[in-house]
């Protein structure tokens, strides 16, 4: 068995972790690889009997983009794969809470048959959300606690790999119509809001400089230009780089996710496709003429985002505008969260 995995926090590294333990301890050869800076020369077919796991999270309703690039770069090949899906748990009193998925499971699901693969597992793994620019880091003991039951949950999986038995939970099924229901947010995603979160993260006053950040990110997405970070487009905000830094100087911008937020509502509902159905719901003459206009404004919301965030970043630059945008972010008076046991790199 050969496991790839992609982690922000430690999540996704932590339970592919697990399966490897398992199947180690039942005699099994198993191999653990990142795919941070894999390439596709490193990966050689497998013979029909292999099985190969890949480990991820959700990243708005949808996988990683490096995660999506590694898979469709993936030889094709006639073994067994197990999908495992991180994806936003939480727990209420003693209520466990499922995230949801979007299509983080059922894309890769349809590029590996296309390939020739068979589907041996899908997964939904509700480990403890890290979305830290949304609530606080979870507490330890719940974190604990629902560690607990995903572990169970990945030797029961493992229990019906090794018999030969596919593992499909019941949950895949039942959150199966929201996940459909919300694809078109994560589609959205894939094509720009991923772009859009890169761009909301500055190093407060706090920052001093140390590169942990830079140091640390799974794909390079960090430069320092003169001891500050700054986030290019290859960032994936699987916020590692914020739940690692000693200081808590790294927030996410609200005035820059506001402005985004206005930007994507206007290219998606106003200027965009919402719009179009509207205006022609009796025909669709108007087509060529529309997909026109849209990639043009698809192209200038893209450029208004790169501009937005030149501008944030030189602004930030001036002790008053660190202060200001580091106190209109929540991030700065909460826990931050890291999975137990990970240090930020393997």
């Amino acid at each position: 068995m050969h496991i790839y995995f992609f982690t922000g926090t430690g999540n996704s590294y932590r339970t592919a972790q697990k399966l490897k333990e398992l199947s180690v301890a039942n005699g099994h050869l198993s191999l653990l690889t990142p795919v941070d800076g894999l390439k596709r020369k490193d990966i050689k077919p497998a013979p029909e009997d292999h099985l190969f796991a890949f480990f991820y999270p959700t990243h708005g309703f949808s996988l990683p983009w490096h995660m999506l690039k590694f898979i469709c770069r993936f030889p094709s090949g006639k073994g067994k794969v197990a999908l495992v899906n991180n994806r936003a748990g939480m727990k209420m009193g003693r209520l466990f809470t499922p995230g949801l998925s979007g299509i983080a499971l059922l894309l890769p699901m349809i590029i590996l048959l296309i390939k020739g693969y068979r589907i041996a597992a899908m997964v939904p793994l509700d480990t403890p959300s890290n979305w830290i620019s949304i609530h606080p880091g979870i507490r330890k003991k719940v974190v604990s606690s629902i560690f607990l039951q995903r572990e169970n949950e990945i030797a029961h999986m493992w229990a019906c790999l090794k018999k030969g038995k596919g593992y499909y939970p019941l949950k895949f099924f039942l959150l199966l119509p929201l996940d459909l229901l919300i694809s078109p947010i994560s589609l959205a995603y894939v094509f720009y809001g991923r772009f859009m979160l890169a761009r909301t993260y500055l190093a407060d006053h706090k920052c001093n400089g140390c590169g942990l950040c830079a140091d640390r990110c799974p794909v390079g997405a960090i430069k320092m230009i003169r001891k500050q970070p700054y986030w290019t487009y290859r960032c994936e905000s699987c916020m590692r780089c914020a739940n690692i830094c000693p200081e808590k100087a790294i927030n996410s911008s609200i005035p820059l996710t506001v402005l985004y937020t206005w930007l994507f509502i206007k290219i998606i509902a106003i200027d965009g496709p919402l719009k179009f159905i509207w205006d022609h719901l009796e025909g669709l003459g108007n087509a060529p003429f529309f997909l026109i206009k849209y990639m043009i404004l698809w192209v200038l919301t893209f450029l208004g985002s790169l501009l937005l965030y030149q501008l944030f970043y030189s602004l930030n630059r001036i002790k008053v505008f660190k202060y200001i945008f580091a106190f209109t972010t929540p991030m700065k008076f909460w826990r931050h969260y890291i999975a137990p046991g990970f240090k930020g790199k393997y």
